[in-house]
């Protein structure tokens, strides 16, 4: 017996600016319904965790504008036309923390709002930094700090720390550190 599936109907672009795009679809259900849907299409980012040769790990701290407030975050960004993802790790930490990785591991990849959208989530773990500077986009003002996993795990109980992304990097980093 053949499983019935999801299938998208129609498909159109409502807003489009650069690599990413707002999409309405309209989609056939297995049960026979017809269902309309607004997603975001997005080609994936990385998140990059750095650490320092005494063990701690570096943060930005950057204003986010949908939330009005400022975040303590693991660096990341997006992956340029034709970039690879490591590649895109070691750009992003160059204009973020302006250092260049030695070493770079990836840990996981993940999807952080997979009911609106389908951006995919590169994490990587970074480590032998040397400095090296790239160019920050416009709207990147950054305060760098550094933390122990221990500094990080009471942060994140404070609600000091409360993106995604650094609490799934955060995740990763406990269970690596007890291997």
């Amino acid at each position: 017996m053949a499983k019935k599936r999801y299938r998208v109907l129609k498909k159109r672009i409502i807003f489009s600016r650069g690599p990413i795009h707002l999409v309405d679809c309209d989609i056939h259900t297995p049960h026979g319904k017809v269902l309309s849907r607004q997603i975001l299409e997005h080609p994936g980012c990385v998140v990059i965790i750095p650490k320092t040769k005494t063990g701690k790990y570096i943060l930005v701290r950057q204003y986010r504008f949908p939330l009005g407030k400022h975040l303590w975050e693991f660096p990341a960004g997006g992956r340029e036309s034709g970039e690879s993802f490591p590649a895109a790790a070691k750009r992003e930490l160059m204009e973020e923390i302006g250092m260049c990785p030695g070493r770079l591991k990836k840990l996981t990849a993940f999807y952080p709002t997979p009911g609106v959208s389908a951006e995919k989530m590169h994490l990587f773990l970074a480590w032998e930094l040397l400095p090296k500077i790239a160019e920050k986009d416009e709207d990147e003002e950054f305060e760098i700090g550094q933390f122990t996993l221990a500094q990080l795990g009471r942060m994140i109980a404070r609600g000091q720390i409360v993106d995604g992304k650094t609490l799934v990097g955060f995740s990763c980093l406990q269970k690596t550190t007890k291997l």
